[in-house]
């Protein structure tokens, strides 16, 4: 007999079943079964749902109140995002959930209705790791729920009538963001002057054994604290070292106005703010084209660098590299930015965040893509876009001596993974780690980043 009732639903799945399935379907399903056992089942339990079904590639969980339902997707979740899980299998396993509330027809254990099919559409729409919401959900959970939402904009879905406004999960803890925003109010911006007379804006944030964050092509001291990509790893390395950072000359709070932007500039300046921070030798932290500068000022300077950290790195640029396709993309890439830059929503800043940071939130791509307006001049891009696209270190990796550890995500869009790999190959004494994620800079939303903290601080805790 069937009838009817509201309910709030979580739907579960396992991202990249069916190829994971030919893969080692024996080892998959054992990995599963600690799954359901050892964190799904739990976490139902505590949070008072009823698991109508399992399935194969994932569950479908019934709560009769819409609080417990989006705590326990998030109890679930954060679990699964932890660097040491109750299960192995030869890549990691990641899950994705969908959460909706409305009438539900039950008929004996099983449940059918628009609450169920909204819920698996949200979670089909979620990211790996992630937890996507509909608007329903949270106005009936209420505003004492504890858990950090993003707005992600209204959605369509197949079969669906009426457009979802839908909401995602932050996973930031909000200690860490406390963290933040002392560090951004307190640090103090310091400027030393180059050997061609630019200055350059630095500081210095954390206690400890220093650690030096080499240039990126854009950046701002003061914004990049509620950027996606660096924001993250600049608070986890300012917990437990001295991390001294500067704005690359032509951009940020450096000076704009100058006369050379060249790849030999880049490594005088780096040496420029050794001096000024008063540091003798030190790790560098590195992100994207800060890896081939780093590699480069290790080679030149052996005795000030004792390990390199490098982030979504490599070691030619897109017109060095073997591919026509890649200098063409190089050439178009240069023009769009160049005549682009100030566009207004949707902008080449936009599609460049999306590319950047794609596990980022749409709302925090939104502003990063806002702040790069104040952080350099569509004049200044053109100049660091034609020195970046041209640089090409690889003759000199063979001199960087010091231990290495180079990490890439697998689907990075920024720069593929085979550039990375091309970059630790070439390394005496790297270890190259990678990542199931699309991310050039990997967002702490993101599953990803746990691993890449753990690993990134295990690392200089061993070298620096």
């Amino acid at each position: 007999m069937q009838h009817r009732r509201l309910a709030a639903i979580v739907s579960l799945d396992v991202v990249g079943f069916s190829r994971m399935m030919q893969l080692d379907s024996a080892g998959l399903l054992a990995a599963l079964n600690k799954i359901y056992r050892a964190i799904i089942t739990p976490a139902v339990d505590r949070h008072h749902g009823r698991v109508v079904k399992l399935l194969g590639d994932g569950a479908l969980i019934e709560f009769s109140a819409a609080a417990d339902a989006l705590r326990c997707a998030v109890d679930i979740q954060q679990q699964m995002r932890a660097p040491d899980l109750p299960f192995s299998f030869s890549e990691p396993i990641a899950l994705r959930a969908g959460l909706h509330a409305g009438d539900v027809v039950v008929e004996g254990e099983d449940i059918f209705g628009d609450g169920v099919n909204i819920a698996a559409r949200l979670q089909a729409a979620a990211k790996p790791g992630g937890i996507l919401v509909s608007r329903v959900i949270c106005d009936l959970a209420g505003s004492n729920i504890n858990i950090q939402l993003h707005r992600e904009g209204a959605h369509s879905f197949k079969g669906i009538d009426q457009p979802i406004e839908v909401l995602s999960v932050d996973f930031t803890d909000p200690k860490v963001k406390a963290r933040r925003r002392q560090l951004a109010e307190t640090q103090e911006i310091k400027f030393c002057t180059t050997r061609d007379k630019v200055r350059l804006a630095w500081t210095a944030t954390g206690e400890g054994e220093p650690v030096i964050k080499a240039p990126n092509w854009i950046s701002h001291l003061q914004l990049d604290w509620r950027g996606p990509g660096f924001a993250p790893m600049t608070t986890s390395i300012s917990s437990k070292y001295r991390l001294v950072r500067f704005d690359a000359r032509g951009n940020g709070l450096s000076d704009w106005d100058v006369a050379e932007i060249s790849f030999d500039r880049f490594l005088d300046d780096m040496e420029a703010v050794f001096d000024a921070a008063g540091v003798a030798r030190a790790p560098i932290l590195a992100f994207s084209q800060g890896c081939a500068i780093s590699a480069a000022f290790a080679a030149r300077r052996p005795e000030r660098v004792s390990a390199l950290v490098m982030i979504g790195g490599f070691s030619q640029g897109k017109a060095k590299r073997s591919g026509a396709r890649d200098k063409k993309m190089a050439e178009a890439f240069r023009a769009m930015m160049t005549a682009g830059w100030e566009d207004d929503y949707p902008s080449l800043r936009d599609l460049l965040a999306q590319t950047i940071v794609p596990g980022a939130s749409e709302e925090d791509r939104r502003r990063y893509a806002e702040d790069m307006l104040e952080m350099i001049t569509p004049e200044n891009l053109g100049r660091y876009r034609e020195a970046l696209d041209n640089l090409d270190v690889t003759d000199i990796l063979p001199k960087v001596t010091v231990p290495c550890l180079v990490a890439h995500c697998t689907g990075d869009r920024m720069q593929p993974i085979q550039e990375g790999r091309k970059l630790a190959a070439g390394l005496p004494n790297a270890r190259f780690v990678s990542y199931e994620g699309d991310n050039h800079l990997v967002p702490e939303n993101d599953p990803v980043w746990p691993l890449l903290e753990r690993d990134v601080h295990a690392f200089l805790a061993e070298h620096g």
